[in-house]
């Protein structure tokens, strides 16, 4: 019995020594990286249209306020979680129903992703740790 709970014991700490030895590898940054990552973001946003009022004056009134959101994310990016951000790519997508006569009236629909090159806080990846 006590040779089986020897035997037991060794081999258990035959096989854990390989794990419990390792250190954490970290790899290397490549050439051309610099530590940032992408976020990416989803906005949609709906609107009243004027059925009196120009539809393309009004599309450019819903894209500029886009563009206002847009340049407000990366700026709340930074405010709370990055160091730097910078806009790399965005996608928008307007839509316009017509509900004539129907409850809540004419509407465009503006859809959109921005991705985002950040690079975090030094302070957050401490707090993880």
């Amino acid at each position: 019995m006590y040779l089986k709970s020897l035997i037991s014991a060794a081999i258990l700490v035959a096989v854990a020594s390989p794990a419990l030895s390792q250190d954490q590898y970290v790899r290397p940054l490549r050439p051309g990286e610099d530590g940032s990552a992408r976020i990416q973001s989803s906005i949609s946003m709906t609107l009243p249209v004027k059925d009196d009022d120009d539809a393309a004056a009004q599309q450019q009134v819903a894209l500029r306020s886009f563009y206002k959101v847009a340049a407000g994310s990366c700026a709340m990016v930074v405010e709370t979680v990055a160091d730097t951000c910078e806009i790399t790519g965005m996608t928008t997508n307007v839509n316009a129903r017509d509900r004539s006569g129907g409850y809540g009236g004419s509407q465009m629909t503006l859809s959109g992703q921005i991705t985002m090159k950040v690079k975090f806080k030094a302070s957050l990846s401490k707090a993880a740790q």
